[in-house]
């Protein structure tokens, strides 16, 4: 698949990939989205976290990615099953608003799909709650 990002292992190359100006720009007033940007509907949520096979799965690490200011990240944390969250975002007012909030088992860390300050195989589950290009 030329021009997809596609090496010969079928593994997307991510690394060229970066976040457009427009979506810097776009997020400079994250405490205003933070406030008016709905949440997700919790048997959404509920259906996901079955299919990923992290549903009743305690402490499970689940990775976040592209967290902005946590509205899916504060859903995963208010569980009973008690999830670590590993909350990835690479715009700095998004992710200084998410840490604001101080959720309890979340880390709060810069970076995006091609550049996760993860161990390889550490973590239970990757979710992209709402993420685009440009």
């Amino acid at each position: 698949m030329r021009g997809m990002g596609m090496r010969r292992t079928g593994r997307i190359n991510c690394s060229r990939l970066r976040m457009p100006a427009v979506a810097n720009e776009g997020f400079t007033d994250a405490s205003s989205y933070d406030r008016h940007r709905p949440s997700y509907p919790l048997e959404v949520l509920d259906a996901l976290l079955a299919r990923l096979q992290v549903k009743g799965v305690r402490s499970a690490r689940i990775i976040d990615l592209g967290a902005g200011t946590g509205k899916f990240t504060e859903l995963l944390v208010a569980r009973d099953e008690k999830y670590h969250v590993v909350a990835v975002e690479p715009h700095d007012d998004m992710r200084r608003v998410l840490s604001a909030k101080r959720l309890s088992t979340v880390d709060v860390v810069d970076g995006d799909a091609s550049n996760m300050p993860v161990k390889s195989h550490s973590v239970d589950a990757v979710i992209a709650a709402q993420v685009g290009l440009i």
